[in-house]
């Protein structure tokens, strides 16, 4: 093995939290669909997140990790796992699949998928494999490997460390490079070119620049537009090192805002700090949103706010960084938050097609609070 991310203790102990995951819920085989999933068994990444991958997990022993013959070269570099099975570049995967699982004797056992929009199983596919395989029962066990993983090791942490000291950086670029005259992929360019430069991977998410009233529209971002005197620069980036980001968002203000964006940015930049003031271990997801929502009451019924102060981040690949989808601090959310869980803490508030503001940190539950790994002021920033 070469150019691993962790020893291979580490992958073990991650492969041993999941079978006991899979004991408990009785399951022979667990089938890891994603490449996040798949990278974080056994190792092996690829941005070829459209092929299909395939980690299998029996209830003992070592993954089985399934790929093209073409792909199988990305094994050598960073995979731990000797039990590599190949298939041909034109030969069906789902046929390759069943056929593996019969040759391990799972054809009649209990299987867990890892189903959901970010893996390479369709729907099709899914279908497809129980008429392959009647005998056996299949149950969704996304939730399963979500919940392993949702808690990181120190070396992971460690990771995301790096890797928000180069979103950080990145951003602190893009903040220097905002005046009116220049154009939000001037500032785009800056933030890539900065991370990349310092060391990040590509990106889960291509940096979020986006200005004046398209700052007020959820996910727009560059199009070649000019920053004009009163506009709100709304930002987001994520660095990333061995498949872990770390994002940051900021806003930025070309002259002086008007009193009620004002009371926007205010909002977001109090409310992160009250999330922050709150992290640790034991507190209920759901009370942790209502401490930050209390920061809201002037502006909410105003603006645009979806709802989730904090979701969980980590290892990923295009196209999100969100690593658990479950673990989401909302108001109604009874999830409890343990050490080592990390989070993306935002608050962004937007008034359609007038402005959007923005604030957020990335930070990492510890035994007694929270550490906030991004590193730049929280503050109103007016040029």
């Amino acid at each position: 093995m070469t150019d691993s991310a962790f020893t291979v203790a580490e992958y073990r102990r991650r492969v041993a939290n999941v079978q006991d995951a899979m004991a408990a819920a009785d399951l022979d085989v667990l089938l890891a669909h994603s490449m996040a999933s798949v990278c974080y068994l056994t190792g092996l990444e690829s941005f070829a997140v459209h092929k299909y991958w395939l980690a299998a997990v029996p209830r003992s022993g070592d993954p089985i990790l399934l790929v093209q013959g073409f792909e199988s070269l990305n094994a050598s570099i960073g995979c731990w796992i000797t039990d590599v099975v190949t298939y041909d570049l034109q030969a069906d995967h789902v046929t390759a699949t069943a056929e593996l699982l019969s040759d391990r004797g799972f054809d009649g056992g209990r299987i867990g998928i890892e189903l959901g929009p970010l893996t390479s199983l369709t729907p099709h596919d899914y279908v497809r494999l129980g008429e392959l395989l009647p005998r056996a029962s299949f149950t969704d066990a996304a939730p399963l490997i979500s919940r392993v993983r949702a808690v990181k090791s120190a070396a992971e942490i460690d990771y995301m460390r790096q890797a928000a000291a180069l979103s950080s950086v990145g951003m602190q670029a893009a903040i220097d490079t905002v005046a009116a005259g220049k154009t939000d992929n001037e500032v785009a360019a800056v933030a890539y070119g900065t991370m990349i430069a310092g060391g990040s991977e590509y990106f889960c998410y291509q940096p979020i620049v986006t200005v004046g009233r398209r700052s007020g529209i959820p996910h727009s971002t560059f199009q070649r537009v000019e920053i004009k005197p009163g506009d709100a620069v709304f930002m987001e980036l994520g660095a990333c090192i061995r498949r872990y980001s770390s994002p940051i968002m900021r806003t930025v203000f070309v002259g002086r805002p008007p009193d009620q964006v004002r009371r926007m940015i205010d909002a977001c930049i109090a409310s992160v700090d009250k999330l922050i003031e709150h992290i640790r271990p034991g507190i209920v997801a759901g009370d942790l949103a209502r401490q930050a929502e209390t920061q809201l009451a002037t502006v909410i019924e105003k603006v645009i706010w979806h709802g989730s102060y904090c979701y969980s981040v980590g290892l990923g690949f295009p196209p999100t960084w969100a690593d658990c989808p479950e673990i989401n601090v909302t108001v109604d959310s009874e999830k409890v938050l343990q050490a080592g869980m990390v989070f993306h803490c935002s608050t962004s508030l937007r008034d359609p097609g007038r402005c959007g503001t923005t604030c957020s940190e990335t930070v990492a539950v510890t035994e007694t609070g929270c550490e906030v790994l991004t590193s730049l002021p929280r503050e109103v920033i007016v040029l």
